[in-house]
């Protein structure tokens, strides 16, 4: 069985995985915020950012930015009744999301979890992005400080 390499971020970059992960989740939240909020603009929507943004929070349907190797280890553990070694947040809500599909196709498919797993991360999309609406905020804030031209680029 091959393991899809997306997901898996072992490669020398000097970048850890869980690091990758949530650039490739940031960044997948951006784009899905900006199309999100050029649509609330053209129709007008009172203060369009702060809707885009919780509706991009709560209803945009992105990847599983999660490596295989730390899906396979935490769904085991829930799949096994050892409970979620994720703390209550956003983060064990998710896990137990993937660990419920991952489960369904164990059961209707008869597959071992490692293809459950396999197949939840390559063809799968996440019920909405597991950010509050205050990160999504505060990050959208960041990358508009860092793209924003200078007051001299203004002038030249």
């Amino acid at each position: 069985m091959t393991h899809n390499t997306h997901y898996n971020y072992s490669g020398d970059t000097g970048i850890s995985g869980k690091h990758r992960a949530r650039i490739e989740r940031d960044t997948e939240f951006i784009k899905a915020y900006r199309r999100v909020l050029e649509l609330m603009i053209e129709r007008g929507v009172p203060d369009a950012r702060r809707a885009a943004i919780e509706f991009t929070v709560a209803h945009v349907q992105p990847r599983y930015h999660v490596s295989y190797d730390r899906a396979y280890n935490v769904v085991t553990e829930i799949i096994a009744g050892r409970g979620n070694p994720v703390k209550p947040s956003l983060q064990a809500q998710m896990w137990e999301e993937i660990a419920q599909r991952v489960r369904q196709l164990i059961t209707s498919k008869q597959i071992s979890i490692a293809r459950a797993v396999e197949f939840v991360l390559e063809h799968c999309r996440a019920s909405r992005f597991f950010i509050t609406p205050d990160y999504a905020y505060h990050h959208i804030r960041r990358i508009e400080t860092i793209t924003k031209p200078s007051r001299h680029e203004h002038l030249n």
